[in-house]
């Protein structure tokens, strides 16, 4: 299995780097300090300082400079922006706070917040975390905890302040899309479970991976994905938005086991001396589904990037959205003596046609809004009149702006601009929920009220890509299935 050979691969890669060290790397025999522990390390494992090692009068010079009281941390991080800017020297309080929620669980409400523009930007919510509950969104900005600004203070500063003990409250001043909203939320602990599922609709399954932390999630996956058939599956809407990475062997782990063909799924370039060029195929024999629809933004990076790239690239999937962040660069973790860790570039990874994404991201084959303001959806809809009742059977432009409301309101699963039976029942079903009299129409106090509720939710967001998603898959889930399934739960190809 490709689980086993990339440990295998993996092993081998580390049990070479304690014998094969770069000619021109730093002799192990000159560390005297902590700066050379670090330098030797970085002409160790760095992809990039491979064709630039240290001479010896550069490495004095740095000494010095520590020894005259700059810190550790400066001289490196100084150095490290020379080969890219994914490389870091950091204390074991900026580690956990930059990469901890992804190998442990902690206190909070499971939010990533992002520094933009001045702004603290809300770009991840945990899928099981407290935030979403209280109904935080990827795109809120945070303007505020208990009552206090934080214009103006760290990032480091705002993430302490939204951990905390367990049960205890925090109060956040959001604002969404120019509205204030003060949203209470209880901490608990967040653990690192990523990957989640869901059936929207009979042959549509909606499978969101936040993260790539551990293995685990490789599994989870794996036991979602190896019941699909036993449901029916036509078509997956895999949801990598807001992913920021993480463990690549768990995202090669699930293109393997998607993948109905064996294919190359990425090529990794490490070092000269630590392996050149390694290029990882797939085995193939995935579930030969109708359709794999891959939801990215701007904010889909590295591992998850590699993801939609190999997906797009072999023609496995359907990428609809935002051209995703641009990471191609992976890095090693390691742990100095001191308790700092050296966070540095190891490899580079590619994919047959999409090629080396770093600062350039991956580009969807549908290019779409993500997140569209509850007015600017609306934008898109016909106005819906209040003057006359629509009748059942009635079709036309007034019906298909009743539907689209309804939709929004999660009492349809589809606009139509036909009041049907399934629509006339939403319209029956709205009726009860705000107290109306149930009728055999769309009455003109039905269609004020459901105006008025729509102008009330006008500080919320319609996810436009995941409902354009959802048409393209309810396409597909109609045609025939390309497997049969067996009860002993096994499939063949049909």
């Amino acid at each position: 299995m490709l689980k086993k050979f990339l440990r295998r691969a993996c092993a081998a890669i580390m049990a070479a780097s304690l014998f094969v060290v770069s000619a021109n790397a730093l002799d192990a025999n000159k560390i005297q300090t902590e700066f050379d522990m670090v330098v030797y390390q970085i002409e160790r494992y760095g992809l990039f300082a491979e064709d630039h090692p240290m001479t010896d009068s550069q490495r004095a010079d740095y000494n010095a400079r520590i020894a005259r009281g700059e810190s550790l941390s400066t001289v490196v991080n100084e150095i490290l922006a020379g080969h890219d800017t994914h490389s870091f020297y950091l204390t074991p309080e900026d580690y956990s706070q930059s990469f901890g929620t992804l190998t442990e669980s902690y206190v909070g409400i499971g939010i990533t917040v992002r520094q933009q523009n001045g702004n603290f930007v809300i770009t991840g919510v945990n899928f099981s975390g407290p935030a979403r509950e209280a109904g935080i969104q990827a795109g809120d900005i945070l303007t505020g905890i208990n009552g206090e600004s934080v214009a103006g203070r760290a990032l480091e500063e705002v993430s302490a302040l939204l951990q905390g003990q367990p049960e205890s409250k925090v109060y956040l001043t959001i604002d969404r899309a120019g509205e204030s909203l003060r949203i209470e939320v209880a901490r608990r602990a967040i653990h690192g479970d990523y990957v989640q599922s869901e059936t929207l609709e009979p042959g549509i399954e909606y499978i969101s991976i936040e993260a790539f932390g551990t293995m685990d999630d490789a599994y989870h996956f794996n036991e979602i994905w190896d019941g699909l058939d036993e449901k029916g599956t036509a078509a997956v809407i895999l949801d990598l938005r807001g992913n920021g990475g993480g463990l690549v062997d768990a995202a090669l782990e699930m293109l393997d086991t998607m993948l109905p063909d064996a294919v190359q799924m990425v090529s990794c370039r490490w070092r000269r001396d630590r392996g050149g060029t390694q290029d990882i195929f797939s085995d193939g024999g995935g579930l030969p589904l109708n359709g794999i629809y891959v939801l990215v933004d701007h904010n889909t990076a590295s591992a998850a990037e590699m993801m939609a790239a190999c997906l797009k690239d072999t023609g496995a999937g359907m990428l609809v959205g935002e051209t995703t962040y641009g990471k191609s660069q992976g890095q090693y973790h390691l742990t100095m003596v001191n308790g700092d860790s050296l966070v540095i570039t190891t490899l580079e990874m590619s994919t047959p046609r999409t090629g080396v994404w770093e600062g350039k991201g991956v580009v969807p084959n549908l290019a779409t809004e993500t997140l569209v303001s509850v007015p600017e959806y609306l934008k898109k809809l016909p106005a819906l009149p209040e003057d006359r009742a629509l009748l059942f059977g009635e079709t036309g432009d007034a019906v298909l702006a009743l539907t689209g409301r309804l939709e929004m309101l999660g009492l349809l699963t589809e606009t139509s601009d036909t009041l049907d039976a399934k629509a006339l029942e939403a319209v029956r079903e709205f009726q009860r929920d705000v107290g109306l009299t149930e009728a055999l129409c769309a009455d003109t106090e039905t269609l004020k009220a459901v105006n008025r509720l729509i102008a009330a939710a006008s500080d919320r967001y319609v996810d436009y890509a995941l409902r354009q998603t959802l048409e393209m898959a309810r396409t597909v889930a109609r045609q025939p299935l390309k497997y049969r399934s067996a009860a002993d739960g096994s499939w063949t190809a049909a």
